[in-house]
């Protein structure tokens, strides 16, 4: 018997990222050569757990970007960059496949941790789906033998809540239950009905992802604002052909969808529930993992693989404990506040190792259908012979010949369409995708359209490939815009005014108040948001003959956490001298609400949008000219937060002892003040580096040139200096100044008073 080969498993560490900077997140990763070590930067303990893989990518630090926005590693870096990755892992699935193996590469790793941007990338950063399917049809032009072809197909799948579903199918037209995994002595394990999509070149292979990629679940948590809600295969089926027999490999690449805690992702309702989903497949998969490094260790033999408790592992079957040559590569957070997941993963990729498989060059695919139907015939056979003699087969034989009768059907579709040309099979196809997209036209081009000429936001992402993703359009008329929060986040203060109203008996009798017209209704948010926003937090009124939307608050929340520009709507009322007015009712307020301009910047809770306006321009365009972006309506926000540090110490102040909701306020202003002063840091780097430049260019100028360039330089660093800093300095140093002050008063205050009673610590901000 032939020796096991085990898995191939590597470990990728990424950048800090948004989040993580703001939580002060130290690195509790190290990595040399293929070894990782990992230490609980909380504990102060400063003994690491080593952990050798195949490989340990470094791609936390130590790059620059190149000028296109390709990110390349700086001099005697140790910094893994996207194409290195790939002639690491992704040439050696290619290499398995052109010796005719099937063949896997799957990404696993917390949510936000980095997978799809190893597996997928975004800009000139590709990652490892991309570069295979450029270097597929690159080999594939170098062919000198004339004798031989190359025939590609692309299938794309997701497993959403344990349910597989077709990427390539529009979504109204997919079964509900999803498709069926099923297995065949000659097909092994697929898809039944899957679509594999015929691809002649690179252009047409990356169009097809992209329909596909368009048609995948995602959704928002706290721990990534646009986060894949399903694991997503890409299936690659490569058939070599020459004198009139063929190999054919299956290339599987897997990115699996995050693993996650509920509490940290901020996920309740139908997120909680995928959250929940995603965490029992991935719970099924490490079960397998386990029982394959048991048996690929040696300590058992006889050990059941629980491949059918979910979707992901049937699938992953044959990747797993079959005839495939099979990667992992894990991505890993660096940041100390995840330590536990980060370790978790680790000890995951570790087991993976463990597992060995042994794989075979695959047969003409053809011969061996032919060989196994001529088998199940002659089965057949027999038993009819034995039923002319007079014996009625057995229950089991029935049974059997029932579950024969599905094989030979699996086999003779499967044969059928092995004996197509592949003309005819790139003819079929295109006469299939353009039947696909005259039904969207006749069925969807109306709605499409109306949606389209409607004003909409757009979603900002710290990642620039997650931009725009997510999009709500604002029909004619009332917009509710709502969260996951409790009832009593939008409707508390609501109750009050209405028992207020009734008390005093000035309700008409028969009338309904505007409070009763709304929660008679039972509404639920027509833009449903994640955490931390209300579940009634905002209202938008679309007026169709003016082209004008305005936007009311819909809850006490939604008056605060609600932000235009950076500013509250709380604070817009109040600056333009408007009555503040909570919109609960179905018609348009007569009392005044926020306009919305093009490319103003909406914020609910922490949900960062753009309002685009589509008699101006198309969403596409608006993002593409840089005019607004995820980092500038995050600045816009924290100012805003800023600027309410003072007020809240005043309040704090007058009763001369900090409540302990003002203390978690401050806590939560001061964290901002941190990140303010990092982001001004980094301001005035910028303008250093900047003035380098400018030197520079003077020293490679010469005479009245030299002179030229210093005045024009000069000139552009102050008005660069005063815009930037007009906007930043300003409004910041002075509340800076300020808010320190007033705090470190209050901590005199603070500690006579609410430390003698143990109860709370505060900390001097320096």
């Amino acid at each position: 018997m032939a020796a096991g080969e085990a898995v191939v498993v590597g470990v990728r560490v990424r950048p800090f990222n948004d989040r993580e900077n703001n939580l002060n997140a130290v690195v509790c990763i190290d990595m040399e050569g293929p070894t990782t070590r990992i230490r609980n930067i909380d504990t102060g303990d400063e003994k690491t757990c080593p952990f050798t893989f195949d490989e340990s990518f470094w791609s936390h630090d130590g790059f620059e970007d190149d000028g296109t926005g390709y990110l390349r590693p700086l001099p005697n870096s140790k910094y893994a960059d996207q194409r290195y990755v790939f002639d690491t892992f992704g040439q050696r699935v290619l290499d398995n496949a052109w010796n005719g193996f099937h063949c896997c590469l799957f990404a696993y790793g917390q949510t936000g941790a980095g997978k799809s941007y190893s597996m997928v990338g975004y800009g000139n950063n590709k990652g490892i789906v991309p570069i295979s399917c450029e270097e597929i049809f690159r080999r594939i032009g170098q062919e000198k033998d004339p004798q031989k072809r190359y025939e590609v197909t692309v299938s794309m799948i997701e497993i959403y809540n344990e349910a597989i579903q077709d990427l390539l199918i529009d979504v109204e037209l997919r079964p509900k239950k999803g498709l069926e995994v099923r297995e065949s002595k000659a097909l092994g394990i697929y898809i039944d009905g899957v679509i594999k999509r015929p691809v002649e070149s690179y252009e047409a292979i990356e169009t097809t992802i992209e329909e596909a990629t368009n048609h995948r679940t995602v959704g928002s948590t706290l721990m990534n604002a646009t986060s894949s809600r399903a694991h997503t295969v890409q299936i690659i089926e490569f058939k070599a052909v020459k004198d009139g027999s063929a190999t054919v490999s299956m290339i599987n690449l897997v990115d699996l969808a995050g693993s996650e805690k509920a509490g940290q992702t901020g996920a309740t309702g139908d997120r909680l529930k995928e959250g929940s989903m995603i965490n029992k497949s991935l719970s099924a998969l490490g079960n397998v993992i386990e029982k394959l490094a048991d048996r690929g260790s040696e300590k058992k033999k006889n050990v059941l693989i629980p491949y059918r408790d979910s979707k992901l592992t049937r699938l992953l079957q044959n990747a797993l404990g079959g005839s495939s040559k099979t990667i992992m590569i894990c991505a890993l957070s660096p940041a100390s506040s995840n330590h536990e997941e980060t370790l978790s993963t680790l000890r995951y990729a570790d087991r993976a190792k463990k597992i060995k498989n042994i794989a075979v060059p695959n047969e003409n695919p053809q011969e061996r259908l032919m060989r196994e139907l001529r088998e199940e015939n002659e089965k057949f056979k027999k038993i009819f012979e034995a039923m002319q003699g007079g014996t009625m087969p057995s229950a089991d034989e029935i049974k059997e010949m029932g579950l024969a009768q599905q094989e030979i059907a699996a086999m003779e579709g499967a044969l059928a369409e092995l004996n197509k040309s592949w003309e005819d099979k790139v003819a079929e196809s295109r006469e299939q995708q353009e039947a696909a997209r005259m039904r969207r036209s006749s069925v969807n081009g109306v709605a499409a359209l109306k949606k389209n000429l409607q004003p909409m936001m757009v979603n900002l992402n710290e990642d620039k490939t997650l931009v725009g993703r997510v999009r709500f359009s604002f029909p004619p008329g009332r917009t509710l815009i709502g969260g996951l929060g409790d009832e009593s986040d939008s409707d508390s203060e609501s109750g009050s005014e209405s028992d207020s109203d009734s008390s005093t008996g000035s309700q008409p009798e028969g009338e309904k108040s505007p409070e009763e017209m709304f929660e008679d209704e039972d509404e639920s948010p027509h833009i449903e948001l994640g955490e931390g926003v209300a579940r009634r937090h905002a209202v938008v009124f679309h007026d169709n003959d003016q082209n004008l939307c305005t936007i009311y608050a819909a809850s006490e929340e939604g008056l605060k956490q609600t932000f235009v520009n950076g500013k509250s709507l709380r604070q817009l009322l109040k600056s333009q001298g408007l009555e503040e007015v909570i919109c609960r009712q179905k018609d348009k307020p007569e009392a005044a609400g926020i306009e919305l301009s093009h490319a103003d910047t909406l914020v609910f809770g922490r949900h960062f949008f753009v309002f685009v306006d589509h008699m101006v321009c198309a969403p596409e365009i608006l993002i593409a000219s840089g005019q607004v972006d995820y980092a500038q309506a995050k600045r816009e926000w924290q100012m805003e937060q800023l600027s309410g540090v003072h007020e809240s110490l005043i309040v704090a102040t007058r009763g001369g002892v900090l409540g302990v909701s003002h203390v978690m306020e401050l806590a939560e202003k001061d964290e901002i003040i941190e990140s303010q002063k990092a982001e001004i840091a980094e301001l005035k780097q910028q303008m250093v580096t900047m003035k380098a430049e400018l030197d520079r260019y003077k020293k490679m100028a010469g005479g009245r040139l030299a002179a030229g360039a210093n005045m024009l330089g000069e000139l552009y660093a102050d008005e660069l200096l005063e815009s930037q800093m007009d906007e930043i300095s300003k409004d910041i140093q002075k509340t800076f100044k300020d808010a320190i002050d007033q705090m470190n008063d209050v901590q005199a205050i603070f500690s006579k008073k609410a430390l003698r009673e143990g109860h709370l610590t505060w900390r001097s901000v320096t």
